[in-house]
């Protein structure tokens, strides 16, 4: 890791704090019969004091600030991956991966001025991602919504006028009304391509019915009229 001019100042403002550790440490106990121990421990240590130097340095506190920066774009890219923005929008939420990779590849070469930005815009782009997807999961959903609305009145009517005695009729149609209720779930699950699927082959089975319905109506009612 290299330092700039301020950043050196700062380390060997710090280093006196080392020594008054190191001799804090050789009084305070440790077993000094352990060298492998000592060492690991004053290691440990060094370490930590000396990550507190570095992030009180310029440098140190654009890493903090990267640091920062990359959770909040990797929590935005988390929610829009559960709002199904890679199935509904895959050219924004790539958009937003690609950058949050850029970010990454920054942070790792300390240039953390591009990191932040790209960090930055990682989570504008996962935003939008997120409300794109949510957008049209809701525009398809109403839409699925309403002819599920439709198959499930016009499935009412029909059972309601269903003859008690005609079990083959009561048969299907009970058949029908829960593979309704799975279009319903299908829409739950946004599993929109699958609901999209079911609905034209229920609507034609219902309207199948619908007329086997009516036509046994009208044979039973010209029988008891005979």
């Amino acid at each position: 890791m290299t330092f700039s001019g301020s950043d050196s100042s700062n380390i060997k403002k710090w280093w006196g704090f080392l020594s008054l550790l190191l001799c804090f440490l050789m009084l305070s106990g440790f077993n000094f019969s352990d060298p492998n121990k000592l060492r690991l421990e004053l290691r440990k240590e060094i370490k930590k004091e000396l990550e507190k130097i570095i992030e009180k340095t310029p440098s140190g506190k654009l890493r903090t600030t990267w640091r920062q920066k990359k959770e909040v774009a990797a929590d935005s890219l988390n929610k829009a991956l559960l709002a199904s923005a890679p199935k509904f929008c895959p050219d924004k939420w790539d958009e937003a991966v690609l950058l949050f990779k850029k970010a990454r590849k920054y942070a790792g070469k300390r240039e953390y001025r591009k990191a932040i930005y790209l960090a930055k815009k990682t989570t504008e782009f996962a935003q939008g991602a997120k409300d794109c997807a949510l957008k049209y999961i809701n525009k398809k959903r109403n839409i699925l919504l309403g002819k599920y609305r439709r198959l499930r009145k016009q499935m009412d009517e029909v059972q309601a006028i269903i003859p008690p005695d005609a079990e083959e009729l009561l048969r299907r149609g009970s058949e029908l009304s829960l593979q309704i209720e799975d279009l319903l779930s299908a829409i739950d699950l946004r599993q929109f391509d699958q609901a999209e699927m079911l609905w034209p082959s229920l609507e034609k089975r219902l309207s199948t019915l619908e007329g086997d319905v009516e036509k046994y109506r009208q044979e039973h009612e010209s029988q008891e009229g005979l």
